[in-house]
């Protein structure tokens, strides 16, 4: 029996999610079913894909082969896919495009609302993710384009920077006073910070700067999760350096203040990525170009403030 690309998916969600049950969940599909998928296809192959435990799910060496087969075999069958699709007139296919999720934030809307509107046959699919492992992402063919903003993150990618924006310190209306424009990181540094972890690429600039000015946070908390320092920062319990865009709503409906970090000016450089090691369709460049284009609309518009001069 041929493989099919549905089996091929299916096992590398499990080898992503390490768990069959968490694996089933991602692809709709019921536990039992997933399990028997997978018990044909180890039978098919006569191998064993995955060690089995009561925590989950392991990659076998015979299953690590498998995984890196099978991403190569799905990325030429799309490629195939699109390059059919690029004989035709008009942009039509789907891409994927992996993104932190502060740039979601402000790119989302924007992007599906352009594309419906001038390419309705193109289907975007938007994937937020940590910076990370966004080059994993576009090198295992997961994501046809990623932005990303880590500068260590672009080995083995074909990358053009894109925009640099600024980082402020974000905090209750009534502890930042609106006549204030500017602060000093030594001295945003003596208020207590909520801060993410390093896996965030603006805490990495943030503690470059740190570093380089022999600055050290006197109160700090980390949170990972964005949405509970937004939360955190409107019930006035601390403040944050974090990108302008990721609360540039509540700063404009007066639910919280910013000011510009200064000496240093703190930024971040977004740069948009494709796998070097992947021929590009048509249609890749085309969306490619098309994000650059809402991007640089998005700048004009004042929904995304670059980086500015101390």
């Amino acid at each position: 029996m041929d493989l099919t690309n549905h089996q091929l998916r299916a096992v590398l969600k499990i080898a992503e999610k390490g768990n069959i049950s968490h694996a089933a969940s991602a692809l709709d599909l019921s536990q039992p079913g997933l399990s028997r998928l997978l018990n044909q296809v180890e039978q098919n192959l006569d191998a064993r894909l995955f060690d089995r435990s009561g925590r989950g799910v392991q990659l076998t060496e015979v299953g690590k082969i498998f995984c890196e087969h099978s991403r190569e075999i799905l990325s030429r069958h799309e490629l195939i896919r699109g390059n059919i699709q690029d004989l035709g007139d008009q942009l039509a296919g789907s891409v994927r495009i992996v993104m932190p999720h502060t740039a979601g934030v402000v790119l989302f809307i924007p992007l599906m609302n352009h594309f419906r509107e001038h390419h309705p046959n193109v289907a975007l699919k938007i994937m937020p993710a940590f910076n990370l492992h966004i080059p994993q992402y576009l090198n295992s063919g997961t994501a046809d384009i990623g932005l990303i903003s880590y500068p260590h993150g672009l080995s083995g990618l074909s990358a053009s920077p894109l925009m640099t924006e600024a980082l402020y310190f974000i905090g209750d209306c009534a502890d930042i006073p609106r006549s204030k424009q500017r602060i000093t990181l030594a001295e945003a540094v003596r208020h207590p910070l909520l801060l993410p972890s390093v896996s965030h690429s603006y805490r990495f600039y943030i503690d470059n700067a740190l570093a380089e000015h022999n600055l050290r946070i006197d109160s700090l908390l980390e949170i990972d999760s964005e949405d509970a320092t937004i939360q955190m920062l409107k019930e006035g319990q601390g403040f944050s350096i974090i990108p302008y865009s990721m609360a540039q709503r509540e700063v404009d409906d007066g639910k919280l203040a910013a000011c510009l970090v200064t000496d240093p000016v703190i930024s971040r450089t977004f740069f948009i990525a494709t796998a070097s090691n992947r021929p590009q369709t048509r249609l890749v460049r085309s969306v490619t170009d098309e994000l650059v284009s809402v991007v640089e609309q998005n700048l004009e518009r004042g929904r995304w403030t670059l980086a500015a001069d101390s």
